[in-house]
């Protein structure tokens, strides 16, 4: 009896609830969606004047699907770059006792003056006994060549007008026995150079800004 008590109240309960749930109307998910109705506006229809925000424009052009060949394009020859300076002297002197100084002015209008030079010693071959490292440790004569003590060479830039020395450098003497050397004059003047030397063949370029 009180099995058939207990089976006959929870089919009461279940009836109960399932009457208090409503199904939504017919043709309504029960989405609300992520707008509430005031927020949500209908699409309209077709055939309604165009608001005129968007301009026709053509389409992009698409690739097509034909492969074409690679065309190999050379790189551009590069011209030679035109000498920067104006070469204003380009000999080669051989100084010795009979010819040992040149001189030449010249106004530097624009600078700088760039005065390079090679030079090529008179070399002298002196012959030595020594006594050798090797073997018997015999003395033997040997051979030694090098530049004489009387080859020398000396440029000199001077004021034309007052004679003072704006530069100078040169080979042997009171100068390194670096044969080839450059004199740099990075102002306006009036110039006086002096090329001297004795026993030596130089070879000697100036180049200048502008004449």
């Amino acid at each position: 009896m009180y099995k058939s008590f207990s089976v006959a109240a929870v089919l009461i309960l279940l009836l109960a609830s399932a009457g208090c749930a409503e199904l939504p109307p017919s043709g309504e998910s029960g989405w609300s969606g992520l707008f509430s109705p005031s927020e949500t506006q209908e699409i309209p229809p077709a055939g309604e004047p165009d608001p005129g925000y968007l301009t026709p424009a053509t389409p992009y052009p698409t690739p097509t699907s034909s492969r074409t060949s690679p065309t190999l394009s050379q790189a551009p020859q590069a011209s030679p770059t035109p000498e920067p300076y104006v070469i204003i002297y380009n000999r080669t002197t051989q100084f010795n006792a009979t010819h040992t100084v040149e001189a030449f002015s010249f106004n530097l209008t624009a600078p700088p003056l760039l005065i390079e030079f090679k030079v090529e010693p008179e070399m002298v071959t002196r012959i030595i006994e020594a006594k050798s490292d090797y073997e018997k440790k015999q003395y033997k004569e040997y051979k030694q060549t090098f530049p004489s003590e009387d080859a020398w060479f000396k440029v000199t830039v001077r004021e034309r007008g007052s004679g003072r020395i704006v530069a100078e450098d040169g080979f042997g003497k009171l100068y390194s026995a670096d044969t080839r050397k450059q004199v740099f004059i990075g102002r306006h003047g009036d110039f006086l150079i002096e090329l001297t030397g004795n026993k030596a063949k130089v070879h000697v370029v100036m180049r200048a800004g502008g004449v």
